[in-house]
């Protein structure tokens, strides 16, 4: 079977960020809760799968997250590895329609109502996981029966 993992939006802003430049973290404006181990764990995480797939809303999400740093040299870096990964990994269209007539778009939102249409896509070929720091919506694709790894989880299983 071949697991592709979906990243959420703010641990994919980390992943970017960390691929970056490690010493960014610390200094993205959008990053203040995590470190250089959060990043290290992170990549590991990621790499227990075969691939990452991308959702054009979270990139575009991440894209602008991503911009929020004054420093011109950091934000050129940081939106090159961006670059670099857009055009590696695979890329999943689901249109904003599927995501709008889920229940969690009330609650969530159109981004975090499309990733779970993704993970409902699960065929015996392919298998979609979510990694995701957001525990409401780890929380939703876990009721929903989807295969979830929730990254706070793993942050806590860590000894301190």
């Amino acid at each position: 079977m071949n697991d592709l993992v979906l990243v959420d939006t703010n641990l994919l802003l980390l992943y970017i960020v960390g691929l970056a430049n490690r010493t960014y973290i610390g200094a993205h404006k959008r990053l203040s809760g995590y470190n250089d181990a959060d990043f290290e764990l992170l990549v590991q995480a990621i790499s227990i799968f075969s691939d990452i797939v991308l959702l054009p809303h979270v990139l575009a999400e991440v894209s602008n997250l991503a911009r929020q740093t004054p420093n011109p040299m950091m934000r050129s870096r940081i939106h090159e590895k961006l670059r670099e990964l857009v055009e590696a990994a695979a890329e999943i269209p689901i249109p904003s329609r599927d995501g709008v007539r889920r229940e969690e778009f009330g609650e969530y939102g159109v981004t975090d109502a499309v990733i779970p249409q993704l993970c409902s896509l699960n065929q015996s070929e392919v298998s979609f996981w979510l990694l995701t720091a957001d525990h409401g919506l780890a929380v939703q694709a876990e009721i929903l029966g989807y295969n979830v790894m929730n990254f706070t989880y793993l942050r806590q299983s860590l000894p301190s």
